[in-house]
């Protein structure tokens, strides 16, 4: 539904500017989803996600701006470089627990966790796109609409069924579909078509497809998948299995882990706009030379002058 522009803010800041697509800003359903997830993005912040920088989802044509994140998704690096070995799948999905959990502390669900949405940045995966997020009731309660929304290869067996909701379990399952396909390149089910995958999701004899996984990770990528919401483990759980992955492994320290995913995975995506040239700030005057019941405008003018005049007489 949208359009995406690189984009840089008067202070050097680098932001992607996403805007419902010409001729589709008259579509309340689509306006109602774009505000939704302005809403989403603005109730969340984190280290693993793109951050909200600014938005107007009542202008003419609504748009909001987001951290601009270097780097290749994981799909695209999955296609180009080939599959994560056990100890950086591992350590893929302890950031991308992080990236739910802080959503979900924040009674918002993700609904879309796939490899395109996952960023290769040089400090670690970030999470993106809240274009199908669902917020939290009243009641505290975190679950979604029943509709069907999602990608079918990354969706819960839940999701797949209108009349069911979906509760923070879903973004579970997407995980764990996500890691299957970065360390294995394949997701769980696959077919010609997503009625098909669909079928497939809301059969429970019909068991994920696991092959080609590392040993290490199939246990916990399997709890991930499992048919039924109460049988996946909670975040912390995972979070808990994929750390003895990386001990096992000899990685005592899951963030050490992580910024080796980093350094290992991390490149400029093809095509993208050149890196940005580092803007040196405006200097500021420590605090104290500042009276604080003066305007700070009127302090840096007085520092100007002042400035101005000892260099004009000094005799070098």
């Amino acid at each position: 539904m949208g359009t995406v522009f690189y984009g840089v803010t008067p202070d050097g800041d680098e932001v992607a500017v996403k805007t419902i697509r010409d001729g589709l800003a008259e579509n309340q359903e689509l306006k109602t989803r774009f505000e939704r997830e302005v809403e989403a993005m603005g109730m969340v912040q984190g280290p693993r996600v793109a951050n909200l920088i600014d938005a107007d989802p009542a202008a003419p044509v609504p748009w909001l701006a987001s951290e601009y994140i270097r780097g290749l998704t994981l799909k695209e690096y999955v296609a180009m470089h080939g599959v994560l070995p056990a100890a950086l799948a591992a350590a893929l999905g302890i950031a991308l627990a992080e990236a739910l959990a802080s959503i979900h502390q924040a009674r918002v669900l993700h609904r879309d966790l796939k490899p395109v949405n996952v960023i290769l940045a040089n400090d670690g995966p970030r999470l993106i796109d809240f274009g199908l997020a669902a917020l939290g009731d009243q009641s505290g309660h975190l679950t979604g609409t029943n509709q069907v929304l999602g990608t079918p290869v990354c969706m819960s067996p839940e999701q797949a069924v209108s009349s069911r909701r979906v509760t923070a379990a879903t973004d579970v399952y997407a995980l764990g579909a996500t890691l299957a396909y970065a360390a294995a390149q394949h997701y769980p089910y696959q077919a010609e078509s997503a009625r098909e995958i669909q079928n497939a999701l809301i059969d429970p004899a019909v068991e994920p497809d696991l092959s080609g996984i590392p040993g290490a990770v199939v246990p916990a990528i399997a709890g991930m998948l499992a048919y039924a919401e109460a049988a996946r483990p909670t975040l912390g759980e995972v979070h808990k299995e994929l750390a003895q992955v990386l001990a096992d492994a000899g990685h005592d320290d899951p963030v050490a882990a992580v910024r080796r995913l980093a350094a290992v995975t991390y490149q400029e995506a093809p095509g993208g706009p050149d890196p940005m040239p580092v803007i040196p700030r405006r200097p500021r005057l420590p605090g104290p030379l500042a009276d604080p019941h003066v305007p700070s405008d009127l302090v840096c003018q007085a520092a100007g002058r002042l400035r101005r005049d000892y260099s004009a007489s000094a005799p070098f």
